[in-house]
């Protein structure tokens, strides 16, 4: 409260540039009597008088920071507790009649006991700490907004030499197109030295409309499983859950928060379309790999929410593959950054 009380009679010096602006019987009288009054409480606190409760603090002004001490004028101690005095110099403190600390022990806590449970609190906000830097789950849940996008997720990948068959396949009146996106993709893929941590990838994806111009920009993390739960007929993938995050901080942050062992950059122009296929939703996306050269990738997946679900998801994304031309012998198990690194 000192402080406060200082700062206030500083402040509106400093901004008026006026050094007899809110004298110190001005602040003192703001930090009691007045504010008791701004409150609306100056029938029950703020002074000291018959009727009103007994709050009150007795101030040591024998500490070296204290001195000099002037007597020549009475006004000069409400200069002392505004300008010198410090919360440590409180040695005793009453409250509603009831002293709460005398000569600086405190009257109704036992000190020894908060003592030992601010060790035990320490001790655990330590493990919790130790634990969640070991995580990359918990540190990406630390900064907020994370949230478990998907249970499940089929998927099959195949490596393509032409995209226009493809592009020519789609039209087939057997898929309908409920919507289509033109995305141009930067990924960077944080690495950490535990594989069962899974990797942690940076995002930033520009919308691209019909005359080839960016429309909007969006920034995102997603945490994905580190393995593959479950491995279908055409090379169907069923990967884990995965984590998704606004990334509302800079890369360098990430780089620095996360401390990953290896980073994956990756560029690339994605066409998506969501496809009612056999009365299913099927996402169809279709990659240009720029930054490494890697080429076209058709890739086909559905999310899912259980076993059953992903086994007849599965059975739908190899019959859409023979739809869009595709022989179950080209497909690809790696993701992207996996192909990277093998390149």
């Amino acid at each position: 409260m000192f402080e406060e009380i200082r700062l206030a009679a500083l402040l509106a010096k400093g901004v008026t540039g006026d050094p007899t602006t809110v004298p110190a019987h001005t602040a003192l009288a703001m930090a009691t009597r007045l504010g008791a009054r701004a409150l609306h409480l100056d029938h029950l606190v703020g002074t000291l008088e018959p009727g009103k409760r007994a709050d009150l603090i007795l101030v040591d002004i024998s500490p070296l920071h204290n001195s000099p001490r002037f007597n020549r004028d009475a006004a000069s101690l409400y200069s002392q507790l505004t300008y010198a005095a410090k919360s440590s110099d409180v040695s005793d403190v009453m409250v509603n009649g009831r002293w709460l600390m005398r000569h600086r022990t405190l009257a109704t806590l036992n000190e020894a006991e908060l003592v030992d449970q601010t060790k035990e609190y320490a001790r655990r906000i330590d493990a919790f700490l130790i634990e969640r830097e070991q995580s990359v789950l918990s540190k990406l849940i630390a900064i907020g907004g994370a949230e478990e996008g998907e249970s499940f997720e089929v998927q099959v990948k195949v490596r393509i030499a032409n995209p226009e068959p493809i592009l020519a396949a789609i039209k087939e009146p057997q898929l309908e197109i409920l919507y289509s996106r033109h995305y141009h993709e930067y990924d960077v893929y944080l690495l950490f030295a535990d594989p069962a941590q899974g990797y942690l990838r940076y995002r930033e994806d520009e919308y691209i409309d019909d005359k080839d111009q960016i429309t909007n920009v969006r920034y995102r993390l997603t945490l994905i499983g580190p393995a593959r739960e479950g491995h279908f007929a055409s090379d169907v993938l069923l990967s884990r859950s995965r984590y998704l995050a606004p990334a509302t901080h800079s890369l360098r942050f990430y780089r620095e928060y996360f401390k990953p062992v290896q980073e994956i950059s990756i560029e690339k122009h994605r066409l998506r379309w969501r496809v009612l296929y056999q009365g299913t939703e099927i996402y169809i996306n279709l990659d240009r790999i720029d930054q490494p050269a890697l080429g076209h990738f058709l890739e086909v997946k559905s999310r899912t929410w259980s076993r059953r679900d992903a086994e007849h998801k599965a059975l739908i994304a190899s019959d859409l593959l023979q739809v869009l031309g595709i022989s179950p012998q080209e497909t690809v198990t790696k993701d992207y950054a996996e192909l990277v690194s093998a390149s």
